[in-house]
């Protein structure tokens, strides 16, 4: 991280983002809170990362069990991101020897200004080796100014733990070396969890000299590790943000630690007397696993990820941004206050595809299978299959609420056309194994189907001839708990196919929050062809 030292000058009020003076001493401040929209990166968005690129920010995130791999959003203000690309756009047909296969998580970015490239280092499961030991992290790159529109190349796994596997890598440069650094998941396997550090080459493909010790849990407060770890120099010191415990379900109890040293060759690391500096609260539960930028102002800003309470895990880990600010000690902290400012109108989405030529960047496909055969012809033309334990070829985005309605318009042909709410197949070994809930259209009919237990089951079906055009509409309410179905030919009113009272905490998929999408069911030969598709939140 680009660092300047900066001290906040009080203004011993609250600003209306909720800005306190904490048990670390944090001096208030309402200068820079209130303006910040939250979340940065609404749906689910874990474990974010931002760094900056002149006057521009680019922002990544996990993508876990979906495809494209490693989102890439991009920001003038801190305030208005807009997703530009992904690190892997066709998934693992992007990576060096397709060697990903699973757990494409902790994307972080580095910009070498010298080079004028931005690296992405990742973890994924490398599809050749089995157990923790296939964790390994990665590192891709690009030029800076092909960012939006280019290619990333991707230099394959790099850091590579025999034992139990390393994830959450980071790139931190200091007196001309670049240092990578990761953790060794130990919790994964039984052992010791570190933070660990070694140089690495200008190209990004291979470490140099001998790998080092950084610092494990060893405060009261933390748990059976540490993890997602970030640095970044403020004054006098190297700081590292750190996050502790479990971060990805509804059993996570994930917290944010800060430590310090002024040499990093020294291995001495002091860890804040006044950890945590950021826990669940009113709002948000189980804050963590960010990085720390510099603005243009001069300013520090960490984005990380917290699930919001009002929604349980059932959207994800959203992407929050806050500043930070300075306790009276010296300490850089967090408030620990953030709200979720964002309108919800800006977390609809509305999709025309009789106008689109390319599927817009916001649809994804679980990550183990190649991007659903489809193409655009007065609308999106999705080529049918039996796939998904029968739910059929799936596209999906992000829910950003647990209260929302989704529809579209179909022309109706020979496969069953349909929207439905996606999760995880129950008690599945693979938390991208897709499970569904939604309605269809077909020739021969309407169905309300269910493949959340594994297998295509038919809940309603309203047997006749179709044909033309018709609409399908889901309403989610009720916290995700309550599913009502319909449909209706255009100009008519709307008829209530079936009403589903759901148990979304059953389905939730781990690490994940739920996608809502459209699905295609039947032969090959076949295709469903969707004219638009509308998700506005309630």
């Amino acid at each position: 991280m680009r660092t300047t030292y900066f001290y906040f000058v009080a203004f011993l009020f609250l600003c209306s983002c909720g800005v306190k003076k904490t048990d670390s001493g944090t001096t208030t401040s309402n200068t820079g809170q209130s303006e910040l929209l939250n979340p940065a990166l609404p749906g689910d968005n874990p474990d974010p990362s931002i760094i900056r690129v002149g006057n521009t920010y680019f922002a990544t995130s996990t993508t876990n069990e979906w495809a494209p791999y490693f989102t890439i959003y991009k920001s003038t203000d801190l305030k208005n991101w807009k997703l530009v690309n992904h690190v892997f756009p066709e998934g693992f047909k992007d990576m060096k020897d397709q060697w990903g296969e699973n757990n494409f998580w902790a994307s972080e970015l580095a910009y070498d200004a010298k080079q004028k490239r931005i690296y992405a280092y990742y973890t994924a499961h490398n599809r050749a080796v089995k157990g923790n030991p296939g964790l390994q992290c990665g590192v891709a790159w690009i030029d800076a100014d092909k960012i939006e529109t280019g290619k990333f190349t991707d230099n394959g796994p790099v850091i590579i733990e025999d034992d139990c596997g390393a994830i959450d890598a980071f790139e931190f440069q200091d007196k001309g070396k670049i240092y990578a650094f990761w953790k060794n998941d130990g919790n994964g396997c039984g052992k010791e969890s570190w933070i660990w550090m070694q140089e690495i080459n200008e190209s990004r493909t291979q470490l140099l000299g001998t790998k080092r010790k950084v610092y494990t849990n060893s405060q009261p407060w933390e748990t059976s590790l540490v993890e997602g770890a970030c640095f970044f120099r403020m004054g006098d010191y190297i700081y590292s943000m750190y996050a502790v415990g479990g971060c990805c379900d509804a059993q996570c109890n994930y917290k944010t630690g800060i430590a310090r040293t002024k040499d990093l060759a020294s291995g001495v690391w002091e860890k804040y007397s006044k950890n945590p500096i950021m826990s669940s609260n009113e709002k948000w539960r189980c804050p963590g696993h960010g990085t720390v930028v510099e603005s243009k102002e001069g300013n520090f800003y960490m984005i990380y990820h917290a699930f919001n309470k009002n929604y349980d895990v059932f959207v994800g880990r959203e992407g929050l941004i806050e500043k930070l600010t300075i306790a009276e000690d010296g300490w850089p902290v967090l408030h620990n206050e953030t709200t979720a400012n964002r309108p919800k109108s800006e977390l609809d989405f509305e999709d025309n595809f009789t106008k689109d030529k390319a599927l817009k960047l916001e649809w994804q496909w679980p990550s183990k299978f190649e991007k659903p055969t489809h193409s655009f012809n007065k609308g999106l033309n999705l080529r049918a299959s039996a796939t998904n334990h029968g739910l059929g070829s799936f596209l999906g985005q992000y829910i950003k609420t647990v209260d929302f309605t989704v529809s579209s318009t179909v022309s109706v042909t020979k496969a069953d056309a349909g929207i439905c709410l996606g999760g995880t197949i129950f008690k599945s070994k693979w938390p991208g194994e897709l499970g569904a809930l939604g309605v269809s259209v077909s020739t021969n009919g309407y169905k309300v189907f269910n493949t959340f237990d594994g297998t295509y089951e038919i809940l309603k079906q309203a047997d006749g001839v179709v044909n033309g055009e018709v609409e399908l509409k889901m309403e989610v309410g009720d916290n995700c708990k309550l599913i009502d179905l319909y449909y209706r030919t255009p100009g008519r009113e709307w008829i209530k196919l079936y009403s589903h009272v759901f148990n979304p905490a059953k389905y939730a998929p781990w690490g994940m929050g739920y996608r809502i999408g459209i699905t295609a069911k039947g032969d090959l030969v076949d295709q469903a062809v969707f004219k638009n598709f509308l998700l506005k939140n309630n």
